[in-house]
């Protein structure tokens, strides 16, 4: 049995028996994703991106965004499903546990909303090789989309990589232990 569970912060009230959830598309390949809006923090066209030394090729470096020393994670080499563009793609900034961390898609797509009994389960085949990542998926239109949770696109080794170059991801490394 799957249990989506979200705070009180991230239900908006549409009717007084109804809840809607809002959500942020994007496309990585030909498939598209969504994150929690409570996640977003900003969209950004790419600028130059400066590279870590030992970090997997998915952790692409950083980039500062307004004094920021921000990290940067591309998606699709995530998934193993090859490389942003690096002209026509966007980051999204995310929001996790009080740390923000950039996220390379393709591009964005929509911001929309869903009743809760709209999400559905993962498939059995796909949870083998995307489940820690995904949190259900959804049919809007005609575009299904698979609902990402960002707090597990890093494992807890990868966090404690970061913390050695961002000591600010301790605190991650931690919950995710």
């Amino acid at each position: 049995m799957v249990e989506f569970t979200f705070a009180p912060s991230q239900i908006k009230s549409v009717k007084k028996d109804e809840e809607e959830i809002l959500f942020l598309g994007f496309m990585a390949s030909d498939q598209a994703y969504c994150f929690h809006i409570n996640y977003i923090k900003e969209i950004l066209k790419i600028p130059k991106i400066f590279t870590l030394p030992q970090t997997p090729t998915f952790l692409k470096g950083v980039i500062e965004l307004r004094g920021t020393i921000l990290p940067i994670l591309d998606l699709k080499e995530r998934f193993s499903l090859g490389s942003v563009h690096p002209k026509k793609g966007r980051i999204v900034v995310l929001t996790i546990s009080n740390q923000m961390l950039g996220i390379l898609v393709d591009r964005v797509t929509e911001v929309f909303s869903v009743s809760p009994k709209e999400i559905k389960p993962t498939p059995l085949v796909i949870h083998q090789t995307i489940l820690p990542f995904m949190e259900g998926m959804v049919l809007v239109k005609d575009m299904l989309y698979y609902i990402l949770n960002p707090k597990n696109l890093l494992s807890a080794r990868e966090y404690k990589m970061l913390e050695s170059h961002f000591p600010s991801y301790e605190e991650n490394s931690k919950e995710q232990g």
